[in-house]
């Protein structure tokens, strides 16, 4: 069966929807499809790949538009790209984009998937600013999905469209469980303040934790210096942004996730599937993910000593952390490996582009 050219559309960041749209596009590829990234720089996790092609986005700048338009870029570039199908991860400004440019190409458009993600339509997507155009391109998709129940009944809500549940996935065979060094708790996230990192390190503080690794980086990493320094946290270490998270991962005994809202919870499976239970809030998409006593603990946002007593249990008890660490395996192994949710995709757009 001949390969289709594919455009993925996507953020160039660390952040979940990055990270998906990076995974799909490079399993696409070996897999024989063309696949072509299209974004404002080259994704992070991309390293090289055959049948892969990144089309970076000029923006270019006038005195009438000083900051240039990422949107309307975007939706030239993609006029020139003669795709079979173009999935674009976020609604905006991508499927707003993208649907600007199918108008233009009328019938020679390629099919539009749009995944939402969380922002897009949890809250950027839902000003009022912004509604209407997130609406229009969601109604202008083919095929819209999200990746948790949660986030789909708030994207249909929102714009009166039928939303697939497609789960984002995890690579099992890289994210594979290692040795632990002892008591370490891990924080992986793009620091903004929705993840509550200042709770993270006050359940470190509590935990009796030797060690907290936090990766990622974002406009709260200040702030969380400030708070180490202030409050003389020990034992924290800013690993910063990585393109291979999963060393860092299999070195922790517990993964803390305290976030005010997850729409999935990617970062949490990641850590799942090395093996480490996870400590989250218990809100949006992560109940989908974490299961509450067998392979990690879901709180109320905010109840960080709650938090913490879990974590101090996780360190101290063992058998109990060997049984929540298999089962934390076996949950990423059993419904969210990489390659039977990519069939999925892969057969969402054959039928796609067989569809006029």
């Amino acid at each position: 069966m001949s390969g289709l050219r594919i455009g993925i559309v996507c953020h160039a960041s660390y952040g979940g929807s990055g990270v998906i749209a990076t995974e799909l596009g490079l399993s696409l590829a070996e897999r024989g499809h063309d696949v072509h990234f299209i974004a404002a720089a080259r994704p992070p996790r991309l390293g090289d790949a055959k049948n892969v092609t990144v089309h970076e986005v000029g923006v270019p700048t006038h005195p009438v538009l000083p900051s240039g338009d990422l949107g309307l870029a975007l939706a030239s570039t993609l006029t020139r790209l003669e795709l079979d199908v173009v999935h674009v991860h976020y609604a905006l400004p991508f499927a707003v984009s993208a649907a600007l440019a199918g108008e233009v190409l009328g019938r020679k458009a390629p099919a539009l998937v749009v995944t939402v993600h969380g922002t897009d339509v949890l809250t950027l997507g839902a000003e009022q600013a912004y509604a209407p155009m997130v609406r229009h391109a969601l109604r202008r998709a083919q095929l819209v999905t999200a990746p948790s129940k949660f986030l789909a009944l708030k994207a249909t809500s929102l714009a009166d469209v039928d939303v697939q549940v497609l789960s984002n996935f995890v690579d099992t065979t890289r994210f594979t469980p290692g040795a632990p060094a002892g008591r370490v708790l891990v924080h992986n996230s793009n620091f903004r303040s929705v993840k509550r990192i200042e709770d993270v390190l006050a359940i470190h503080a509590r935990s009796g934790a030797d060690e907290l690794l936090l990766l990622g980086d974002g406009p709260e990493r200040v702030n969380v210096e400030n708070v180490i320094r202030r409050d003389g946290v020990r034992g924290v270490t800013l690993l910063g942004e990585c393109r291979d998270v999963a060393p860092h991962l299999q070195r922790g005994a517990v993964f803390l996730l305290p976030s005010e809202l997850e729409s999935f919870g990617l970062a949490a499976l990641e850590a799942m599937s090395c093996g480490v239970p996870v400590i989250a809030s218990n809100v949006g998409g992560l109940p989908e993910v974490v299961t509450h006593g067998v392979n990690g603990f879901l709180h109320s946002v905010g109840d960080v000593a709650a938090m913490a007593a879990s974590a101090r249990t996780l360190l101290d008890d063992a058998p109990l952390h060997r049984t929540m660490s298999k089962a934390a395996r076996d949950a990423a192994v059993s419904r969210f490996q990489l390659s039977p949710i990519v069939d999925q995709w892969e057969a969402h757009y054959r039928r796609l582009t067989r569809t006029p």
